[in-house]
């Protein structure tokens, strides 16, 4: 159950925690270059807090302390908002499952010019996996995994760098249709007619991921729904058909 020549023995209780659970059983994909007995070991070390929270606002810096040698948290199911608000306007980042977030960075350990509050919370569910210092040490005996981390971070930070490349486009409704689309390519799953995207997304939500007043993004929906291109769901996902828009050229743009 626990893992044996490590030292680590069962990990004591912590408040805050719901037991542990098996890294590499969770998300089998960290191992995909791991066969044999170095597979089984590593499942063997791959054991974590488990950390669930619920549906709204999250204080991780008051449940998870700051630790050197922590590489963070790996989301297992579910879906993180990380907002940033400056000068009264908010910014929102969201994390899904395969995700690695650390939101108990110490303070003061990044000198920033322009202030800014930041803030969590959980859209649905949410489980994740505490990789501390503990477990990193683990871990390192198996770069592959380290190295399918390192993966996770960069694609995040590749995402990121599209969405606001997709905030960039000058008419909303287009804006709107393209961040639909390009959630529904991590969240959403292909059906028959189209692809559901389960995320519970207001339109307040979608304001803040596109950089527009929620009354704008409404009536950009309307439009969209107008054109049966989208469709809100009775339970609040999501209903996308036919394919992304086509962007015109920006020189095209009158």
């Amino acid at each position: 159950m626990f893992p044996t020549g490590t030292g680590m023995g069962p990990l004591p209780p912590r408040k805050g925690f719901s037991g542990v659970v098996n890294v590499v059983d969770e998300d089998p994909e960290l191992a995909r270059h791991l066969s044999g007995e170095g597979l089984e070991s590593a499942r063997r070390d791959a054991v974590a807090r488990l950390v669930i929270v619920e549906v709204g606002q999250w204080f991780p810096s008051g449940q998870l302390p700051a630790e050197a040698g922590a590489l963070g948290l790996l989301l297992l199911e579910g879906v993180i908002v990380r907002s940033v608000s400056v000068g009264g306007r908010q910014g929102l980042e969201l994390f899904g499952a395969g995700d690695l977030v650390r939101p108990f960075e110490p303070a003061g350990e990044s000198r920033v010019i322009v202030p800014a509050e930041v803030g969590w919370s959980a859209l649905t569910p949410t489980r994740l996996a505490l990789l501390d210092s503990r477990v990193t040490r683990r871990m390192c005996a198996y770069p592959e995994l380290i190295d399918q981390l390192i993966g996770r971070i960069e694609r995040r930070s590749s995402t990121h760098a599209l969405r606001l490349t997709i905030i960039q486009q000058p008419r909303l409704s287009t804006r709107v249709h393209l961040l639909l689309w390009h959630l529904a390519d991590r969240f959403g799953r292909a059906q028959e007619e189209g692809v559901v995207m389960p995320l519970p997304l207001s339109h307040e939500l979608i304001a803040q991921l596109v950089g527009a007043q929620r009354p704008s993004v409404s009536r950009a929906v309307k439009e969209l729904e107008r054109t049966e291109v989208v469709a809100r769901r009775p339970d609040g996902s999501w209903w996308l058909s036919g394919q992304p828009p086509l962007v015109p050229d920006a020189e095209a743009i009158p």
